[in-house]
Parts: C-alpha cells; sequence; structure tokens
C-alpha cells in the first residue's frame, strides 16, 4: 500500500491597519472591511478542515497585531506585531483552531507580509523536518491573505522565500482582498513561480463549497468483464455520483459531560436491548435460545430460522457476466434505480485497455448497449445491469453502469388522451424555452457549481453551536437561499424575450386560472353525511311530505312501576337451553356471532380478548377460542424445538383461562391427547410440560365441575396409572369430616358457574 503524505497548512491572515478600511457593503447596507472579509474566508478555511478534514494539520499566524508572540521575536524588530496561535505550533485541526480565528488578536499595527511569510517557513520547517532520517512526510501549504500594501514592491527578502519555498517543496498561495482579479501589486512578480499561485478571492472560498469529506478516486470493484467463455477483459468500476446525506447524530452521555475532562473516560452510551413478550404482566425476560425470526403473513407469522435464513441466501462469485447487447434506445432514463458508477479497463494492463477501447467502438458504432448479470460482493443480491459506451476525444474510452428494474420494481402509470396543442399554443412553449435557455456563454446552475443548501446551513450552524453551545438557528443566509432559484441571467432573457404585455397570452393560449388555495384544512367528510345531504336533495324534488297524512299504529306507555317490572322480568325469565314457553316479548334480536381468530403473532393475548367476550355479556366464544388455542400450540409443537417455549407458554396461558371460565374439560382432553405422542417433536414437547407441574390436569380443587384428583393429576404427569380404590381413598381424604360426599345437581353447577 502507497504511503499517503500527511497535510500541513499555515495560514498567515493580515490583520494590520490598511485592513481595517471598507471594503464593501452588506445586503443589510452595513460596511464590511478588508479584515472582515479575511477573517471570514479564514474561518471557512478551518472549518471545513475541522468537519471533514480533521487529521490535517493547520498553523494560524497573524501579522499587523498588537500583541507579539513567535520564535523569532527575539532576532530583531522586524519580526514584531506578529502572533503566532495554539502555542506557536502547527497541530491537528480542532474547535481550538476554529475559536483562534474567530478570536483573533487585535490589529490595525504595521504589517509585513515577507516577515510573517518567514515565520510561517519556520514553523513549517520545525513541524515537518525532525531530522535527516525522518520518516515523516508532508504536503507543505501556505495561504497568505492580505492586501496589495502589504509590502514592498522588489523587496530581496520576498525572493528569498521564494528559493526557501523550492527547497522545501512547500506550495504558497497568496490571496489580496480588495484589489482586482487582475492587480496583484508588487506580488505580480512572483507570477511564472512554480511553487507559488496568485489566486482570486472566489477561488480560495471554491475550495470551501464541498461539503463532503474528500476522498481519493479509487476502483470500488476490480473484475472481469466475462464477454464468453473464452474471453475476459480485466476492468475497474468507479463511482461517478453517490448521494451526500446528513451524518448521523451520536447519542451522548449529559451525566458524563458534567464530569471534569481529565477524569472522563468516556461520554457515548451503550446500546442494549432487552426482549419482553407484550402480554407478559410479570415482564419476564424473553431468552435468546427463545427468539426466533418470522415473516408476517396476513394475521400469522411465518417462522424463519438462521438455518432457513442461510438455505434462502443466494450463492454467487463476483462476477460482470454479459448476457447480450440490446439496442441502446432500449434502455432510457426513467430506468435509472441506484447511483452511477463508471466502468473502464484496469490500470496498467495494455491489453486490457486495447479490447476494452476496441468494444467501445464496435458498441458505438453499432448503438448497442451490453447487458450483464452484476454482483458487486460474493453471496450479495444480483442486479442486472447496462453498461452504455461512452468515449469523447482525448480521454480513455469507459462505460456507464445503468442498474435496471426488474419486473417487480416497475410502476405502470397511464393519463388520460388530450388534445393536440394548437399551432399558437406550440410557438409560445418555444419561446418560453428559448429565453429560459441556461447555457450560453456560460452555464448555469452546473451540478459541479451547485452546493447543496441544505448541507451548507447545516454545517454552519454546527460552526456556531462548537463556539457556542447556546447558539440559536438563524434564517439562511442570502447565498444559500438563492442557490436552487431562477438565476438572475435567466430572469433578463426571460424579460427580454417576453415582456409584460406578452405574457397575458398565456391565459388565453392555455386558460390558465388562479386556484385558490383554502385557508384551512379540508374537513374530513363521512358517508353518513353525503346520505344525509342526498336524502335532502331528494326530498326538495319530491316536495314536502304532511306527516299528519301518515297513519301509525297508536302505542300506550306503562307506567313506571310496570316500566321496573318489565326491566327485572329478563332476569326472572333466564332458564336453561331446554327451557319452553317463554314470552315473545321478551325476545331479544340476536346479530351474527364473531367469527374468533387466534393468530400466531399474539396467541395469548387473542386467546384473553375472546374469553373476555362472554364475561362482558357477548356471545360465547369460548369453545372455539379454546379449539384454536389448542391448535395454535400443536403447531408450534411441529416447527421445531426452538417454538417450544412459545407453545409452553401458549399451554400456561390455555390452562389459566380454562380455570377462570370452569372449562377444565377441554384442556384435560387436550393434554391427555398430547400425552400420546402421535409425533416427535409432540413428545419432545410432552417432557417439557412433565417438568412443570404447573401445567398438569386441571383438578377438582382448582374447578368443582372437574373428575379429576389430585392424586390422578400427579400421577398422570408421571406416566402411571391410578387404581380406583386409591381414588376413592383421595376422595374421601379430601372430603372434610361430617359433610356427605353427594354429587352436585345441575342447577347447584350453574348457581356456582355463575
Amino acid at each position: 500500500m502507497a504511503w499517503r503524505c500527511k497535510e500541513a497548512i499555515v495560514l498567515v491572515i493580515d490583520v494590520g491597519k490598511s485592513m481595517q478600511e471598507t471594503f464593501a457593503a452588506a445586503n443589510d447596507g452595513s460596511k464590511v472591511t478588508r479584515l472582515q472579509t479575511a477573517l471570514g474566508v479564514a474561518q471557512r478555511l478551518v472549518q471545513h478542515r475541522l468537519f471533514f478534514s480533521p487529521k490535517e494539520e493547520v498553523g494560524l499566524v497573524f501579522f499587523g497585531a498588537q500583541e507579539t508572540s513567535n520564535d523569532l521575536q527575539d532576532h530583531g524588530a522586524e519580526y514584531r506585531h506578529i502572533f503566532v496561535c495554539r502555542n506557536r505550533k502547527i497541530d491537528v485541526t480542532d474547535v481550538d483552531a476554529f475559536r483562534s480565528v474567530s478570536q483573533a488578536p487585535k490589529g490595525g499595527e504595521a504589517s509585513d507580509a515577507v516577515s510573517a511569510l518567514i515565520v510561517a517557513l519556520d514553523m513549517m520547517f520545525k513541524r515537518t523536518t525532525k531530522d535527516k532520517d525522518s520518516s515523516l512526510k508532508y504536503n507543505r501549504h501556505i495561504k497568505l491573505i492580505t492586501d496589495e500594501s502589504s509590502t514592498a514592491p522588489g523587496d530581496a527578502d520576498l525572493m528569498e522565500c521564494v528559493k526557501q519555498l523550492q527547497a522545501t517543496s512547500t506550495q504558497l498561495s497568496v490571496t489580496l482582498v480588495g484589489s482586482s482579479s487582475h492587480s496583484f501589486g508588487a506580488w505580480g512578480a512572483l507570477k511564472g513561480e512554480s511553487n507559488v499561485q496568485l489566486s482570486s478571492l472566489p477561488h480560495l472560498l471554491q475550495e470551501t463549497q464541498l461539503r463532503v469529506k474528500p476522498v481519493e478516486q479509487r476502483a470500488k470493484v476490480r473484475l472481469s468483464l466475462t464477454i464468453s467463455p473464452d474471453m475476459e477483459i480485466p476492468i475497474a468500476i468507479y463511482s461517478k455520483t453517490t448521494r451526500v446525506s446528513f451524518p448521523p447524530l451520536k447519542k451522548q452521555s449529559k451525566m458524563a459531560a458534567a464530569i471534569p475532562s481529565e477524569n472522563r473516560k468516556t461520554d457515548k452510551v451503550i446500546l442494549d436491548r432487552t426482549y419482553y413478550a407484550t402480554d407478559d404482566k410479570e415482564g419476564e425476560e424473553v431468552k435468546k435460545e427463545d427468539r426466533v425470526k418470522g415473516f408476517k403473513y396476513g394475521q400469522n407469522i411465518v417462522p424463519m430460522s438462521e438455518y432457513d435464513e442461510a438455505a434462502l441466501s443466494y450463492s454467487c462469485d463476483r462476477t460482470l457476466t454479459t448476457l447480450g447487447f440490446a439496442d441502446a434506445a432500449s434502455v432510457s432514463p426513467e430506468s435509472s434505480l441506484h447511483c452511477v458508477d463508471a466502468v473502464a479497463a484496469d490500470k496498467g494492463d495494455s491489453w486490457a485497455y486495447y479490447a476494452f477501447e476496441s468494444l467501445v467502438e464496435a458498441m458505438q458504432s453499432e448503438q448497442r448497449v451490453l447487458i450483464a448479470r452484476y454482483c458487486f460482493r460474493k453471496d450479495s443480491q444480483p442486479r442486472m445491469v447496462a453498461l452504455i459506451p461512452k468515449k469523447e476525444p482525448g480521454c480513455s474510452a469507459q462505460m456507464i453502469l445503468h442498474y435496471l428494474p426488474f419486473m417487480e420494481d416497475i410502476r405502470e402509470w397511464t393519463c388520460a388522451s388530450l388534445p393536440e396543442p394548437s399551432g399558437d399554443q406550440k410557438a409560445f412553449a418555444n419561446t418560453l424555452v428559448d429565453a429560459m435557455t441556461l447555457t450560453g456563454e456560460r452555464e448555469l446552475l452546473r451540478p459541479e457549481d451547485t452546493n447543496n443548501p441544505s448541507l451548507a446551513r447545516f454545517y454552519d450552524f454546527l460552526g456556531q453551536r462548537a463556539l457556542d453551545p447556546g447558539a440559536k438557528l438563524l434564517a439562511a443566509a442570502p447565498d444559500q437561499s438563492q442557490i436552487l432559484e431562477p438565476p438572475e441571467e435567466a430572469q433578463q432573457a426571460l424579460a427580454k424575450a417576453l415582456p409584460e404585455n406578452e405574457r397575458n397570452k398565456v391565459k388565453t393560449l392555455f386558460g390558465l386560472e388562479k386556484v385558490e388555495k383554502s385557508a384551512g384544512r379540508e374537513r374530513k367528510r363521512f358517508w353518513r353525511e353525503a346520505i344525509a345531504e342526498k336524502t335532502k336533495n331528494s326530498a326538495a324534488l319530491i316536495g314536502e311530505v304532511d306527516t299528519k297524512k301518515i297513519k301509525v299504529d297508536a302505542y300506550t306507555g306503562a307506567k313506571k312501576s310496570e316500566e321496573k317490572d318489565e326491566d327485572k322480568a329478563p332476569l326472572r325469565a333466564v332458564k336453561g337451553e331446554d327451557s319452553q314457553g317463554q314470552d315473545d316479548s321478551m325476545a331479544v334480536a340476536v346479530g351474527v356471532p364473531p367469527r374468533v381468530h387466534i393468530g400466531s403473532v399474539h396467541p395469548e393475548r387473542d386467546f384473553e380478548r375472546w374469553l373476555n367476550e362472554r364475561r362482558t355479556g357477548g356471545v360465547d366464544v369460548v369453545a372455539p377460542a379454546i379449539e384454536q388455542m389448542c391448535d395454535v400450540i400443536l403447531r408450534f409443537a411441529e416447527e421445531g424445538e426452538e417454538f417450544h417455549g412459545k407453545a409452553l407458554a401458549c399451554l400456561a396461558t390455555l390452562r389459566r383461562g380454562c380455570v377462570r371460565e370452569a372449562e377444565s374439560a377441554g384442556y384435560n382432553e387436550f393434554l391427555r391427547r398430547l400425552r400420546l405422542r402421535l409425533t416427535r417433536r409432540q413428545g419432545m414437547l410432552w417432557e417439557r410440560v412433565c417438568q412443570d407441574t404447573g401445567l398438569g390436569l386441571i383438578t377438582d380443587t382448582e374447578v368443582v365441575t372437574s373428575t379429576v384428583t389430585s392424586v390422578e393429576a400427579k400421577a398422570f404427569l408421571e406416566g402411571k396409572d391410578v387404581s380406583p380404590s386409591a381414588t376413592a381413598a383421595a376422595s374421601a381424604t379430601a372430603t372434610a369430616p361430617g359433610v356427605p360426599a353427594t354429587a352436585l345437581s345441575e342447577r347447584e353447577l350453574e348457581a356456582m358457574i355463575e
């Protein structure tokens, strides 16, 4: 791997007397001095390196300052009024460097740019050259921001500094504030020097416009383009466009921030996930062995173990295999699904270059695109791509990698047929397009020159918060809010091509009308309101109806005492299912019974909800709920051992509900069926049930209608058979002395259930 040089930069800023003069006027009419402009540019340079290149080392030198602090101040008076920040050294970019530029030392003194340049060279030499055998390698840069009066023409020390720049391989960039782009004063003598660049203020600001971390142009994928089994071309794939999003905000601890920095180890927050069952009242943690992934299919969850995921995963090698060649017109821009990549011949391989160039020229002459199967990483999802040939004069050939959609990715839509526009309408549209064309002497709104205003505002505010934690969010700067506005040149061209009197033709030609937007949010309309409105309109068409002419049956109201008796009558009239002779006046309309469903997503919650339907006066849905709950438990048992924990939880919920609702017969019958071990996995579940005595048969001590004693329930879990004598003895023991062990009547059982 090649050694990557470190970056070291020294900003030399003039704060002398001449920099206090007014330079321009701001948008609000206030005066802007040269010093304010220079410090604003320096802040942008430091802020850009703080956010996107924090490992770059920065040194700050102010000359023309009232204070003096540098390593050469004892060597002569010419090094006075030169102030070096950050302990007189070059160091990595941090918030202190940004704060030093924001809180620049007071200036107004006589400034000497050559002396400040010598101090900067001394700092650079001490930092980047420790000894002859030092392995430290740096890219050295000095950026000088001053005006024309900071040095005298023909200064001999200036030319000596140029020699030192060449000897140390240091690049010098000089930016003059308040001068024209063609006038550099005494600095014009440095034109033509290889290590000196005279840049304008907009050119220097261009370095800070890119709100993204600089990356080297490296191939993201290196593989072979397979044309046929006998022909492969080594290629490299590079990223052409990549979407830049907002940086993620990391979670930090407020409590750690209160600890002094010398005692604080870290302020990061550790994320720990704990899983609980949604219907578990006790809130016990669900362990890892009891959890399994699943996909929702309707109301149920289809379980998917890690072995199933591995078996379903697509297995393939990295490849770019040709499927065929298609007509270039068949691949349209709307088929793009992803970012744009470029494919080129692998570097250093001459045979790959010749083959790739020949292939691109042949595809261009035939107007064809290459359709291929692309998998950039082993066992990743394969994609179908189109390789579009591209070759410009003086450049190597390349192919634009275009990601194509599959059938599931396409969204079809149609629009109604529209009439053909008239000739006047077409002519007006042509005039409008010609007037607002962005290409001319200077292309406007080029993507390479248009910044993201949201990112720009975010990082500007982030810089303010770095200096002042209580800084408030201000309105967007004019240069940020105008980025996506129509350019001034385009507006002027439109006004020239279409004067105000001509623009009224738009309404006449296209029938344009201004639609007033409603002040408030449109109120939601219900079906009953639409029906009522329709009924009202129908009544208006038919006419008013005289209600006096409508004949109805008379009804004599009952007395209060009779009404009370009628209210109590249903309670006295409750009988068994086989009761007859009920009064017809007491008949109550019964609606359609609800459809009971116990899903596999939350079976315990569904089961409890359906049990409560009967307890709150609904129809009897307990029997279907118990039956479906038993089916869910059996399904969990058959899915595998990893679902047996869920099955046991459902079984415990089923037992609690049957005890509460006195439905012991259904639960006991299901447990006897499970004991038969009809399948191997049901047998494994039964072994886990035997280990928990709380999941046994429901006994007569829990539900009086149960015919199972405690002795029988214990023997049932142990797999033993109980003799009738033992059962009778156990029943006699359980019966209290002095109370006859007679069977309860059906009426008494119903009374106890109620």
